[in-house]
C-alpha cells in the first residue's frame, strides 16, 4: 500500500515540477514598451536560480515588479534599471545577453514582443 502511494504521490508530482520551468513569463513594463515575454524554461535549464533571482529573495518566486517599480525607490533600482543596467552595472539581463556568450538582442522588439 505504502509502495502505491508512493508511485501514485511520483507520477502526480513529476508534471507540476516541470510546470514552472516550462512557463513564458510575461514581464510587464511600466513604460510605453510591449511587456516582455521571458523564456524562463530556456533559462531555468542553463542557470541556477539565484543567477536571475536575487539570492536574499530565493523563498518562493517573487516576481521582478514586486520590488522593481517604475520609479527607483532608494536602493532598489527601477524595473528599467534592473533589467538594461542603466544606472546599475548588473542589470540581470543586459548582463548576460550583452556579455560575449548570450544572443544578444539587435532591436528593442527582440524582447518586447509581448
Amino acid at each position: 500500500m505504502v509502495a502505491r502511494l508512493l508511485a501514485l504521490g511520483l507520477v502526480l508530482a513529476a508534471p507540476a515540477a516541470g510546470l514552472a520551468a516550462e512557463q513564458r513569463i510575461q514581464v510587464t513594463n511600466y513604460g510605453d514598451m510591449e511587456p516582455v515575454l521571458f523564456p524562463h524554461s530556456e533559462h531555468a535549464e542553463r542557470f541556477h536560480c539565484d543567477t536571475c533571482h536575487h539570492p536574499e529573495r530565493s523563498e518562493g518566486a517573487h516576481r521582478c515588479g514586486a520590488c522593481h517599480r517604475a520609479e527607483p525607490d532608494g536602493a532598489v533600482p527601477s524595473l528599467e534599471q534592473a533589467a538594461h543596467g542603466e544606472g546599475n552595472p548588473t542589470g540581470r539581463c543586459r548582463k548576460c545577453h550583452f556579455g560575449p556568450k548570450a544572443k544578444k538582442p539587435l532591436e528593442c522588439e527582440d524582447c518586447h514582443s509581448g
